[in-house]
């Protein structure tokens, strides 16, 4: 456990929250002002696959604690 008393899971979880939070300002500030809607969406669509696929990789590490890469 962290030396902040949280699980990592609970660490991994809410900093991919927060990642996604950012890609839907970024997105949502594109749209706003005029990018076309569809660079928009694939650049956040984009983000959201890769802070999936690092949140599944890291929580994957987390249960793995002490195993090898």
């Amino acid at each position: 456990m962290p030396a902040d008393g949280l699980p990592d899971t609970a660490i991994i979880t809410g900093a991919y929250a927060e990642r996604v939070t950012e890609l839907f300002k970024v997105f949502a500030e594109a749209v706003a002002a005029g990018e076309p809607d569809r660079d928009a969406v694939v650049r956040f669509k984009r983000g959201l696959l890769s802070a999936r696929r690092v949140r599944d990789l890291a929580l994957e590490a987390a249960k793995d604690e002490g195993g090898t890469p």
